[in-house]
């Protein structure tokens, strides 16, 4: 009997680290190809108010500059002036920011930095797309080293972790699998690095997103650019990424109609990570596809190229999520402000609505500005995978992005104008409150105002001088 249950035991086991094993190489793509981590690019919005500081902080970035890198570096002229230039739109390449492990072994029109261990270069781009609106789109290149790292993450064995959990119910345990730890590794490889890249940028200047990354860093719009080889087709891409959703999970994203968009020889896909705050993207590029034309390798083609397609869509549209945050959180101020009118606190109040307005304020900026708003002839014309199923369904990435962030700009406004309107009502009520209350008052000082007038004439008239008849007088 005993010997039956070691036996079953060990069966039972023996079928567990399979399928265990089986769900690690779920992970794996054909031949264990390796994948490579070439940059990731961080998108920055700057408003009006900071743009002396951003031209400060560049100031410093830039300080050691070489005279080579002089005719690159025309952003004062550029940025002091913007909001007098309505709708005009710039675009600002700066000199590259390189770590001080390569002075000496490349070309000196760049700037030296200290930048870890990961990191190669950055490079900054500036586009002004509003009046009041500055956007940086930085992009982090990143040395082999991540690479390596990745890829064992991706091909090592994980084995099960089994954790006790409590509840108001009872206990239970929780098993995470291969393809969730490995998921968990990677992301945070990946965060770990745009926090370090933030932090390096954050001491030369802070716009709205980096100043929001204390709380979650996942608020920084960011695209992680990756390459291998895969099918050129759209058919086939769709049926290769299927076959290989374990090792795209890996990477918290999928391969899907409507949800991934091709150019040329890049795939643009989205984070699907659940406990993320924010939710950002990812660019796979085709190893296989690439030309190096102009370019001294394929790497510097994959990288290199991104360089000319603008994300500022991507930037203006996580802009507005944090919007709809704010808007959130003004109906509970807007309700408080309404208490507030109603108990006569009208000092309290008058702070409130001050709140409020400094809240909106941006937001109704942005709004107006935006339908001026015209994106760049060059953008990257990113389209979704054609579906066999549905052939004549395809969304455009970029034009997609901007009709939602148009709706979403309209839902948000009309929100805003209810909360207002709620406003005025309170106060309008507020106000026939008052004046009734006014009225009452004026009536009972004119009875007063009488009363002491025919006192007055009685005193006059009776020769009453003594006080206390006049008291009685008045009170009985």
């Amino acid at each position: 009997m005993k010997n039956t249950k070691k036996a079953s035991k060990t069966a039972h086991k023996n079928q567990r680290d399979s399928f265990v094993r089986s769900q690690n190489e779920h992970c794996f793509l054909k031949d264990k190809q390796k994948i490579k981590y070439h940059s990731f690019i961080l998108l920055e919005i700057v408003p009006l108010e900071r743009i002396q500081k951003l031209i400060h902080g560049l100031d410093k970035l830039y300080a050691k500059a070489s005279v080579a890198s002089e005719s690159q570096l025309r952003y004062k002229d550029i940025l002091s002036t913007s909001h007098l230039k309505l709708f005009e739109r710039n675009t600002i390449n700066l000199p590259y920011v390189v770590t001080k492990k390569l002075k000496g072994k490349i070309l000196s029109n760049c700037v030296f930095h200290d930048l870890g261990d990961h990191i190669r270069h950055i490079h900054i781009s500036i586009y002004k797309v509003l009046p009041s609106t500055v956007i940086l789109q930085i992009q982090v290149h990143l040395n082999d080293k991540l690479s390596k790292k990745i890829n064992d993450v991706i091909y090592s064995y994980h084995k099960e972790i089994r954790k006790p959990v409590e509840t108001p119910r009872g206990k239970y345990t929780q098993i995470y699998g291969p393809p969730h730890q490995k998921e968990n590794q990677i992301y945070q490889v990946r965060k770990d690095l745009h926090k370090e890249a933030i932090d390096f940028l954050k001491k030369y200047f802070t716009g709205y997103f980096f100043e929001l990354s204390d709380e979650s860093i996942s608020v920084v719009p960011s695209i992680d650019l990756f390459s291998l080889d895969y099918p050129n087709e759209d058919g086939q891409i769709l049926d290769w990424g299927d076959k290989n959703h374990g090792f795209f999970q890996c990477f918290s994203t999928y391969i899907g109609p409507w949800d991934s968009f091709k150019y040329k020889n890049y795939l643009f896909c989205l984070e699907s990570k659940r406990n993320a705050k924010f939710e950002n993207y990812l660019i796979f590029a085709n190893r296989k596809t690439t030309s190096n034309n102009m370019y001294p390798d394929i790497d510097a083609s994959i990288e290199e190229t991104l360089n000319f397609c603008s994300f500022d869509l991507v930037a203006i549209n996580r802009w507005i999520k944090v919007q709809e945050e704010m808007v959130g959180t003004l109906n509970s101020t807007v309700s408080r402000e309404i208490s507030q009118i109603q108990q006569n606190r009208f000092s309290k109040a008058i702070e409130t609505r001050k709140s409020v307005l400094k809240s909106i304020f941006p937001f109704e900026r942005f709004a107006t500005e935006y339908v001026r708003y015209k994106m760049i002839p060059d953008k990257f014309e990113f389209k979704s995978l054609k579906d066999e199923r549905a052939p004549d369904k395809q969304i455009d990435l970029f034009n997609g992005l901007k009709e939602g962030i148009t709706a979403k700009i309209t839902e948000l406004h009309e929100l805003i104008n209810g909360f207002t309107r709620q406003h005025e009502s309170i106060m309008a009520l507020k106000n026939l409150e008052f004046s009734k209350n006014m009225q009452n008052l004026i009536i009972i000082l004119t009875i007063a105002l009488i009363v002491l007038t025919i006192i007055q004439i009685g005193i006059g008239a009776y020769g009453l001088k003594t006080p206390g008849l006049i008291v009685r007088f008045l009170f009985g």
